[in-house]
């Protein structure tokens, strides 16, 4: 992930001015609004389709609600005085321009770069974007046709599209409109055809619909989108001025109204920078890597997240021994990832250090259930194999009921069949195996014994490389089975366990005391 910010930083250090939903980018309950006014607005307009653009300019005022009255106030007395005026029934180019230097007069005075809606209402104080949104809220009302045009670094709005395309510039106030008369528009068309940038597939087409396509050619965005610009604008005059998180908010609620390419690399940027932080809350730096983990299409790897988890793992769970806060902070990349990939391989680690912790602490029963989830995921890691194979058999050590033993090993056998591979595994199963074959036939279990001589005899002769941990087990359970039979009267049949017994064993004092008691040599 070190690598990869620096990338990020630079990909963003450029400031912008102006400026299909993928909904597992942000969700509902992530946001943060900032007041009352704001939650209502966004709820009523993205949820209930009740669509007021006024209030929704205002949201990220500190005073919405005074605000809003300030302005419906004005706003209404200069929709009053429009309508009334002459200039409403002139033609379309005096109209407009009649509208745009009284709505100007009435409610700009200074062009800024860094500026919100509310600043309007404020101070008059203006940029493209929130001028925009002003023109475009009385062009509505006034059932006036617009088109809002977006560039990488402005904005700007089109009366009449496709018909006049007056153009209404807002950041410069002596000339805020433009009109386009026939020799303009074909004086210009004519140059695009002499520069090949118009080919003769297009020459049926007239001049206006050949002016209106390459002059006007930016697709438009609506009011709506215009919103989500309003917000990003805001994060990014945040980021400026160092408030990362803040910022972050502000992407979040700008790509809920306009979620595009510039506003998920915008979200990845500033989750990335937050994460450089040292002094980050580890319960948010969690959170934050694993919504960091949604952008798997947009260049996050999963190699990105597992090195910011292991990072968070050496301070949480390592280095401090948090294990309830490291349990919460997983849950929480858990819970904000929807990557399968990510999620195993977090659950991987998450569940691997702990076993590991537990471990070397001496606790290993909690130690084996941790590795064991692990393997579930990985279930042909030979290394997590063989540490989980240890943890068994020091689980084991003060087990002395061998039937508790038996069970465990056996279910581990049938959920984990790789540890067939692992010799320790196999030598643990025919120890365990070799004892209750013994124990049987100390019970007089005669079926049971059997069983279970034919399991470790079984697992002996296919596994040559299998380790005798306990060979006196082995001359005890021979040895007991020699004792049934001969209590039996069957001396043939124990002197043959006699023989199978020290085939396998053939130093144990047991079976070699009780050969010659049977008169063998």
């Amino acid at each position: 992930m070190k690598k990869v910010l620096p990338i990020f930083i630079v990909l963003f250090s450029i400031p912008f001015v102006c400026h299909g939903q993928t909904d597992s980018l942000v969700y509902w309950k992530e946001i943060n609004f900032s007041s009352p006014f704001e939650a209502a607005t966004f709820s009523r307009f993205l949820k209930a389709n009740q669509k007021d653009f006024t209030q929704a300019f205002l949201s990220n005022s500190n005073t919405p609600d005074q605000d809003l009255k300030y302005f419906e106030e004005r706003f209404n007395h200069t929709l009053l005085e429009i309508k009334s005026s002459d200039a409403i029934k002139k033609k379309n180019d005096k109209k407009i321009k009649y509208i745009y230097q009284l709505v100007h007069a009435r409610f700009l005075s200074k062009y800024e770069e860094e500026n919100r809606f509310y600043e309007i209402v404020k101070t008059g104080n203006y940029n493209c974007v929130t001028a925009t949104a002003l023109y475009a809220l009385f062009f509505e009302k006034l059932d006036i046709p617009y088109a809002i045009k977006e560039e990488p670094t402005h904005v700007y709005l089109v009366a009449y599209p496709n018909a006049d395309n007056i153009l209404v510039e807002t950041t410069t106030p002596m000339f805020g409109f433009f009109t386009f008369d026939p020799n303009f528009k074909s004086t210009y068309v004519k140059n695009l055809k002499e520069q090949k940038i118009i080919g003769s597939s297009e020459a049926s087409f007239s001049v206006d619909e050949l002016f209106n396509k390459y002059y006007f050619g930016k697709e438009n965005i609506s009011l709506t989108q215009l919103i989500g610009i309003h917000y990003l604008n805001d994060a990014l005059f945040k980021r400026d001025h160092n408030d990362m998180a803040g910022a972050y908010e502000q992407v979040k609620k700008g790509y809920l109204f306009y979620p595009n390419t510039r506003s998920e690399y915008l979200l990845m940027n500033l989750m990335a920078l937050q994460l450089e932080e040292q002094n980050l809350d580890p319960l948010k730096r969690a959170s934050l890597i694993g919504k960091l983990a949604r952008f798997k299409s947009k260049g996050i790897t999963v190699e990105m997240i597992k090195g910011e988890f292991y990072n968070l793992t050496q301070s949480v769970l390592s280095k401090n021994n948090d294990k309830n806060l490291y349990k919460k902070c997983y849950e929480e990349i858990i819970q904000n990832s929807t990557d399968v990939d990510v999620r195993n391989e977090v659950s991987y680690i998450y569940n691997y250090e702990n076993g590991r912790v537990f471990y070397n602490q001496g606790n290993y029963v909690q130690s084996k259930a941790f590795f064991a989830k692990s393997l579930d995921i990985q279930p042909n890691n030979v290394d997590l194999g063989g540490v989980f194979v240890s943890c068994l058999g020091q689980s084991f050590r003060n087990e002395r009921n061998n039937r508790i033993i038996l069970d465990s090993l056996s279910y581990y056998e049938k959920r984990f069949p790789s540890l067939e591979q692992n010799n320790n595994f196999s030598s643990m199963l025919a120890l365990v195996y070799v004892v209750e074959f013994g124990n049987s036939f100390e019970k007089g279990n005669i079926s049971r014994g059997e069983e279970f001589q034919k399991r470790f005899e079984n697992a002996y002769d296919t596994n040559k490389g299998l380790n005798l941990l306990n060979p006196d087990a082995v001359g005890r359970a021979y040895s007991e089975a020699c004792v049934y039979y001969f209590k039996k009267g069957n001396k043939t049949k124990a002197k043959q366990y006699l023989q199978r017994g020290l085939e396998i064993v053939p130093d144990d004092f047991q079976l070699k005391m009780r050969r010659q008691m049977l008169g063998g040599s």
